[in-house]
C-alpha cells in the first residue's frame, strides 16, 4: 500500500487496507505456526474478515504469505510502463527497480525480512515464488520488446528481465542474512553491486 494513500477514492482505500490486514495477519501467523499448520478460516479470524473476501483479495494461502515480495514487483511492473527508455537496457531496468524499492513503505523492510526468513522453510511457498518471478520476467520482457522494436522470438529481453531478477535475489538474500542491517540503503547499495559485475560476469573465461 503507498505511504500515502488519501489520494486514493475511497472503496480502493479499503481494498487496500483489508489487503494489508490479512497480509500481516498471515505473516503473523506463519511465523507463530508455520505455514502449513495455519488455515485460511484462522487468517480469516484474525483480520476479521470473511472466506469470500479473503479470496477476492488473493487467490491463493501461498500470494498472501508472499505479499511484501508481491508489492515489490507490482511497484516495479507500474513504474516500468511509464519509464522512458534512455541509454543502457540493463541500466533502465536497474534504475526503476531501484525506484520501486526506495517508494516502499517504512515498514516493508521488516515484512520482506520475514517473508524471506518464511519462504526458506518451506519449499512450495518458495515454488511460488519462483513461478510468480517468471511471470514477472515475462511482463518485462515483452515491455522491453515493445520499448525497443524488437522482433518476436529475440531472446535479449528475456535474458535482461531475467538478469534483473537475479540481481535483485542475490542482493536480497544477502541483506536478510544480515538482518537487515543498513537498512533500505545498504539493501539498494546490495543491488548496484550486483548489477555492477554483470558486464564482467558475462565476461568471464577460463
Amino acid at each position: 500500500m503507498p505511504s500515502d494513500d488519501r489520494a486514493l477514492p475511497l472503496r480502493e482505500r479499503k481494498r487496500l487496507r483489508t489487503r494489508r490486514a490479512l497480509a500481516d495477519a498471515a505473516l503473523r501467523l506463519f511465523t507463530e505456526k508455520g505455514f502449513a499448520a495455519t488455515t485460511v478460516e484462522e487468517l480469516v479470524d484474525a483480520a476479521e474478515v470473511s472466506r469470500s473476501t479473503f479470496f477476492r483479495a488473493f487467490p491463493t494461502k501461498e500470494a498472501v504469505a508472499v505479499e511484501a515480495e508481491t508489492e515489490l514487483w507490482t511497484g516495479y511492473l507500474d513504474t516500468l510502463a511509464v519509464h522512458e527508455f534512455t541509454g543502457s537496457a540493463l541500466t533502465a531496468l536497474r534504475d526503476t527497480l531501484t525506484g520501486a524499492a526506495t517508494t516502499l513503505p517504512d515498514d516493508w523492510d521488516a515484512r520482506y525480512v520475514a517473508t524471506r526468513k518464511l519462504v526458506l522453510t518451506n519449499p512450495g511457498l518458495l515454488g511460488y515464488l519462483e513461478y510468480a518471478r517468471s511471470g514477472v520476467e515475462t511482463r518485462v520482457a515483452q515491455q522491453l520488446s515493445d520499448h525497443l522494436c524488437l522482433p518476436d522470438g529475440d531472446l535479449r529481453p528475456r535474458i535482461l528481465a531475467e538478469l534483473t531478477t537475479t540481481a535483485w535475489s542475490i542482493a536480497g538474500r544477502g541483506w536478510v542474512a544480515a538482518d537487515a542491517h543498513g537498512g533500505r540503503a545498504d539493501l539498494l547499495e546490495r543491488l548496484h553491486q550486483a548489477f555492477a559485475v554483470i558486464p564482467d560476469a558475462l565476461r568471464l573465461s577460463a
